[in-house]
């Protein structure tokens, strides 16, 4: 949560400079923290529970009022010194008085009721740390599409170069005789199919970058300028094995976890609050007034000094019956209690299975990106041999075409194996503690 808070502060600071920067994967995630409105609303949430917790807290003080009060009478009232009846005249009269009042005793209610708030807090604070991960893996996907749709634009913009390159030579081929004039039109189709293949490569890096700044929370005409540099170094990382310890030590680091235990407390609380209601509560209360009549004998301050009126009372308060009210608020306690282990449960078996399944697709991954290496080697010899062939008049232009293609799909599968790697392995980075 306070890292949180440190990253609105810098956010205000360092991100104006953003239009001049290179984005990285680091500085885009963290811009996204700041400026991401499920954060920003989860921040309101957590000032608002806050508020609650101290409102609970400042119920066990004890409540003071001052009270004043002025009056005036007329008309027919009785003098009951003389016992006559008088007629038609105005008397005021003047009040002041002191009142504290302090429950001694309410079966604990308040007081679980502040753990119950304290407990929700901190679980609205855990909230706010699953949605910045939730939001991380978000914005780390959108990168990594980006990263994979430039790489591949790239790649058709270099085989179209290429494609057409070979075109001219194709033509010059013909013109001498080594090749049919059929391996000219087949070629000219080659290189219609290659443009559309860059046409749209290039639209995938356009939507590949509005879904990341959708993220980020950027307006689309401001241009996001991404660092282009390869994290290579990662992929020499082995996936590291996961023993049962490890998983639930993983388990109860995890911030969603941690929330459902928060709420388990808190449904704990607000039980015992509820049951708390069936014991007797005991206050006491405590009073010091004064007062002044026109209709009474006396300067004003005489009798303010001669009416005061000091008080002490104590209430105990023994619950009979109460058409079933605390019995109902106390089943549902119950009953909400009950819930939130059952969610707690859920949650449990659900996060275990994304770490789980994160290890096993980062394995995958990573013998999916050797497998896909070692096929583009071959792609490549493949492709240098027969474009040799076919220089030499030694290999039909149907057979560099198949070669072609062939290196295309390699690069193109080589490619998504490599960045899908990359994605597992910084998944599985988010869920170590």
């Amino acid at each position: 949560m306070k890292t949180i808070s440190l990253l609105i502060l810098l956010g205000s600071i360092v991100f104006p400079l953003r239009a001049q920067e290179t984005w990285t994967l680091e500085r885009c995630i963290q811009y996204g923290l700041v400026h991401n409105t499920g954060i920003r609303r989860q921040e309101f949430e957590i000032a608002a529970r806050k508020a609650d917790l101290r409102q609970k807290q400042f119920a066990h003080l004890p409540l003071v009022g001052i009270q004043l009060t002025q009056g005036a009478n007329w008309g027919r009232s009785v003098d009951m010194q003389e016992l006559v009846i008088i007629r038609n005249k105005l008397t005021q009269a003047t009040g002041a008085s002191l009142n504290l009042s302090l429950p001694l005793f309410d079966g604990l209610s308040r007081h679980n009721t502040r753990l119950a708030a304290r407990e929700s807090l901190e679980a609205a604070q855990l909230d706010a740390g699953t949605l910045a991960r939730s939001l991380t893996r978000d914005i780390t996907r959108a990168w990594v599409e980006l990263m994979l749709a430039r790489q591949l634009h790239a790649c058709t913009c270099e085989s179209y170069a290429t494609i057409v390159s070979q075109q001219e030579r194709t033509a010059q081929l013909v013109a001498a005789g080594s090749q049919p004039k059929s391996a000219l039109h087949e070629m000219d189709a080659q290189v219609a199919s290659e443009k559309a293949a860059e046409i749209e490569a290039a639209c995938r890096v356009r939507t590949a970058l509005l879904t990341l700044g959708r993220l980020m929370n950027l307006s689309p005409e401001e241009v996001l300028t991404v660092d282009d540099s390869r994290d290579d170094d990662a992929l020499a990382r082995s996936v590291p094995y996961l023993s049962h310890t490890q998983v639930e030590d993983w388990l109860w680091q995890d911030p969603r976890i941690q929330c459902t235990r928060r709420h388990i407390a808190e449904a704990e609380h607000l039980h015992a609050a509820a049951k708390g209601a069936f014991l007797p509560s005991l206050s006491v209360t405590a009073g010091y007034g004064t007062y002044y009549s026109s209709a009474a004998e006396g300067s004003f301050f005489t009798q303010l000094d001669e009416n005061r009126n000091p008080s002490l009372s104590f209430q105990l308060t023994i619950p009979v019956f109460d058409a079933m009210q605390r019995v109902s608020q106390a089943r549902k306690s119950r009953l909400a209690l009950e819930m939130s282990r059952l969610e707690a449960e859920t949650v449990r078996i659900q996060v275990e299975e994304e770490i789980r399944s994160a290890t096993i697709e980062a394995e995958n991954g990573c013998q999916k990106y050797l497998s896909a290496q070692e096929t583009l080697q071959a792609m490549q010899e493949l492709l240098s041999v027969t474009e040799a062939k076919y220089n030499l008049g030694a290999a039909s232009v149907l057979d560099y075409l198949i070669a072609r293609n062939h290196h295309t799909q390699a690069v193109s599968d080589f490619l998504q194996a490599k960045w899908q790697y990359l994605f597992q392995l910084k998944l599985l980075e988010q869920y170590r503690p």
